[in-house]
C-alpha cells in the first residue's frame, strides 16, 4: 500500500448512525484527512435533496456522489461536475416493463430536482412504497396512464420483498441498464430496486472522481455497509464494511465495527497501521 489520497465513504448504515449524524469522532478524522490533504468524498443512494436534510454543509466535504452515482458534485462550490440521465425512449420502456412487472416503483426527475417523483401505485401495499410516497408527498405525484407525455428521467425505483429472487431476473432482462438491489433504509426489512443508465454506479463514478483529480484508485480507502456499495468496494485501493453490513459482503471484505461505532475513524486508524507495517 501506498500514500493515502482519497477517502470515500457510503452514508447511510456507515458514515451516519442510527440517529442519522455523524459521530464526533468521525467529525474529527474528516477535518484530519483535509488537514492532510486529503480528498473526503461521500458515495450515497440519497438524492441531493435528501443527502443535504443529513450532511447541512458539512464544512469537511470536498465532494459528494449522489442517487448511487447519477451526479457528482464538488461539494463545497454546490456544483455538479457530471450528471446522467435515461432517455425519453428508454424512460417509456422502463416503465411499460415495470407495469407489466405489478409492482410498485417511481420515476424521478432528472437532476438536480430527482427528487421530484412520479409513482405507480401497483395494490401490493408494499409499506416502504406507501411511506417514501408519504415523505415525498410535496414533490410526489400520480403516474399519468398516457406514457407519450412521460419525458427523461433519472432512475426508477422499485420495491420488492425482502431477498427476492426477482431483482436478479430482471437484471438477466435489461442487460443496457445499471439494475441495482439495496436493501430498504427506511426499514431495512425490504428490498429496493433501482434502474440507472447502463454507466452509472457508485464505482464508476469513484473512477471517474479519481481520473479528474490525477489520483491513483489504489490510494484510496472506502467504506460501505450494503449492495449498492459493491462495485466501489471492489475497485477501491483498500475496503472495508461495517458489522451491520450483510452476511455475505462480510465474507468479501474486511469487516470495521457498527455504523453507531464511528467506524470511519476506525479504518483509517487501521489503514495507517498498515503503512507503517
Amino acid at each position: 500500500m501506498r500514500r493515502l489520497e482519497l477517502l470515500i465513504t457510503d452514508l447511510d448504515g456507515s458514515l451516519l448512525n442510527s440517529e442519522s449524524k455523524v459521530s464526533p469522532r468521525d467529525q474529527q478524522i474528516l477535518t484530519e484527512m483535509g488537514n492532510k490533504d486529503i480528498v473526503r468524498a461521500i458515495a450515497t443512494g440519497r438524492n441531493a435533496y435528501s443527502a443535504e436534510q443529513v450532511l447541512k454543509r458539512n464544512p469537511d466535504l470536498d465532494y459528494v456522489i449522489i442517487s448511487t452515482g447519477l451526479g457528482i458534485m464538488d461539494y463545497q462550490k454546490n456544483q455538479f461536475l457530471k450528471t446522467y440521465s435515461l432517455r425519453k425512449d428508454e424512460v417509456q420502456f422502463l416503465t411499460q416493463f415495470l407495469l407489466q412487472e405489478e409492482v410498485d416503483f417511481m420515476i424521478h426527475n432528472i437532476l438536480p430536482d430527482n427528487h421530484y417523483v412520479k409513482c405507480h401505485d401497483a395494490g401490493t401495499g408494499h409499506p416502504d412504497f406507501q411511506l417514501r410516497w408519504g415523505w415525498y408527498r410535496n414533490f410526489a405525484s400520480k403516474l399519468n396512464p398516457d406514457l407519450k407525455l412521460l419525458e427523461e428521467a433519472s432512475q426508477f425505483l422499485a420495491f420488492f420483498p425482502h431477498q427476492t429472487h426477482r431483482i436478479a431476473e430482471i437484471r438477466q432482462q435489461l442487460p443496457q441498464f445499471q439494475v441495482v438491489r439495496t436493501t430498504s433504509p427506511i426499514t431495512g426489512h425490504y428490498d429496493w430496486m433501482e434502474i440507472f443508465p447502463g454507466n452509472v454506479s457508485k464505482g464508476y463514478a469513484l473512477e471517474w472522481l479519481c481520473q479528474r483529480l490525477n489520483i491513483d484508485i489504489r490510494n484510496t480507502l472506502c467504506l460501505g455497509n450494503d449492495y449498492n456499495d459493491l462495485d466501489m468496494l471492489r475497485i477501491a485501493g483498500k475496503s472495508y464494511v461495517t458489522e451491520n453490513a450483510p452476511d455475505d459482503l462480510k465474507k468479501e471484505f474486511p469487516v470495521t465495527c457498527d455504523h453507531n461505532d464511528s467506524p470511519l475513524t476506525d479504518i483509517v486508524r487501521r489503514y495507517n497501521e498498515e503503512l507503517e507495517n
